[in-house]
């Protein structure tokens, strides 16, 4: 945090006088016309209010030069002790604009005061049932204008030693100024961006504005310069001529609502906060959602950082178990498709070559049937061999027998498909046995 010292050395404060005749008087009792059994409160119960002696129209140019002449200290200044703090190198500016705008107030003022009698009884003749009420409250020609007065004055600060409440303001300074900064930025919102979606090139001087207050005032605290460079960095990226839609529009926007809070601000100068960053907690859910990489299901699996399923080892062991044991079933607590591979690795030696030893099988022992089962071996082979007999001579009477001589083809066309094919098995049958 910057001295106060150094600050009070760097500003001079524009204090600015500027009086402007309302036209409102007290309203009093006999100027209110009652009903019959009506009556008006205790004055400490509740007060009757003011009344207008003339239009209240004929005043507004003198407010519009009032809030001009504010507008032109605050334009690289902040409010400070009733005034307006500005940098000294911006004061010979101030001091020329304030000067064109007194001389402007001034013509202003004796318009008015040349029309002011008439405006008066004209704003009696729109009220003529309270004429008299505003009769009695008329003020001369005189008054009012040593009422209307436009004049400012600019002095520097010093702190007096042993004296910490003006200390305590220069330090705060800078916070005064985030206000306004924030309550500039809400205006632009409000104005240009609320319930649109494209902004033309006038909302853009609004963001120059708060651009060029922060870099003139500067000096009040090290975070203005970096939402300066931001409000650059947005700004230097846009088309040079509008409407201004789509994505431009959102970085306007964005940049619009990080300068709507001062602690937004304080946080982006502190390096503490992205403008990215400033969006609804909503907003922040999806990106991260979005951020997530979800695999498809026809791509490869090949990268070694994948974590792969625990792998189901049974493990046997015909020594220890019995034949109806169920084997052990074991999960790998590592993550690994090959156990002992790297162990194996490790004493693999490539200069001798890999042999598979195999142990010779034992001679099995000689197999002796029972007498049992030799007898009804015998049994069915003479069965069988009785069977073959008796169809052999079956077969023999068969052959014995006198052709018949073939029929011609018409006939054989007579013959159904089913006789040919049993006289062709009948045939095979019998080559079969010869």
């Amino acid at each position: 945090m910057k001295n106060a010292d150094m600050i009070l050395d760097q500003v001079d404060v524009v204090k600015l006088d500027i009086s402007i005749w309302t036209s409102s008087k007290k309203l009093r009792a006999e100027d209110l016309v009652l009903a019959d059994g009506s009556r008006l409160p205790p004055e400490d119960l509740a007060s009757l209010g003011t009344k207008k002696t003339i239009n209240p129209d004929k005043l507004k140019e003198f407010n519009r030069i009032k809030k001009e002449a504010e507008r032109i200290c605050l334009e690289s200044g902040t409010r400070f002790i009733g005034g307006f703090a500005n940098p000294r190198t911006e004061i010979s500016r101030i001091t020329q604009e304030l000067d064109a705008l007194s001389k402007k107030f001034y013509q202003e003022r004796d318009l008015f005061l040349a029309s002011y009698t008439a405006d008066t009884e004209e704003w009696i003749r729109c009220h003529a049932e309270f004429g008299d009420a505003i009769r009695r409250a008329i003020e001369p020609v005189g008054t009012v204008a040593a009422k209307l007065r436009f004049d400012y004055v600019v002095f520097r600060v010093s702190k007096p030693e042993q004296e910490e409440s003006l200390e305590r303001r220069a330090l705060t300074m800078s916070e005064q100024l985030f206000r306004e900064i924030s309550q500039d930025a809400n205006q632009i919102i409000d104005r240009s961006f609320v319930g649109k979606d494209s902004v033309t090139a006038r909302a853009l001087n609004g963001f120059r504005r708060i651009r060029d207050k922060l870099d003139s005032l500067g000096f009040l605290d090290h975070r203005c310069m970096p939402v300066v460079d931001e409000i650059d960095s947005v700004l230097d990226l846009l088309p040079k001529s509008g409407p201004y839609n789509g994505v431009v529009f959102h970085s306007l926007f964005r940049l619009g609502l990080l300068l709507s809070d001062p602690e937004k601000i304080k946080r982006h100068g502190s390096g503490l906060l992205q403008p990215d960053t400033v969006i609804d907690s909503d907003i922040e859910l999806e990106d991260d959602l979005d951020d997530q990489i979800i695999p498809d299901a026809d791509s490869t699996l090949a990268d070694e950082d994948i974590v792969q399923q625990p792998v189901l080892e049974i493990i046997t062991d015909t020594e220890d178990n019995d034949l109806g044991e169920q084997p052990e079933v074991q999960i790998e607590s590592e993550v690994d498709d090959l156990p002992g591979f790297d162990a194996f690795l490790a004493k693999y030696d490539s200069s001798k070559e890999d042999t598979i030893t195999q142990e010779p099988l034992e001679a099995a022992e000689p197999f002796v049937p029972s007498d049992a089962l030799l007898g009804l071996v015998e049994n069915v082979l003479g069965s069988l061999v009785d069977d073959v007999q008796v169809t052999a001579k079956a077969v023999t009477q068969v052959a014995d027998v006198t052709p018949v001589e073939s029929s011609s083809e018409d006939d054989r066309e007579d013959i159904d498909d089913d006789d040919l094919v049993e006289s062709e098995e009948t045939a095979e049958s019998t080559d079969f046995w010869f």
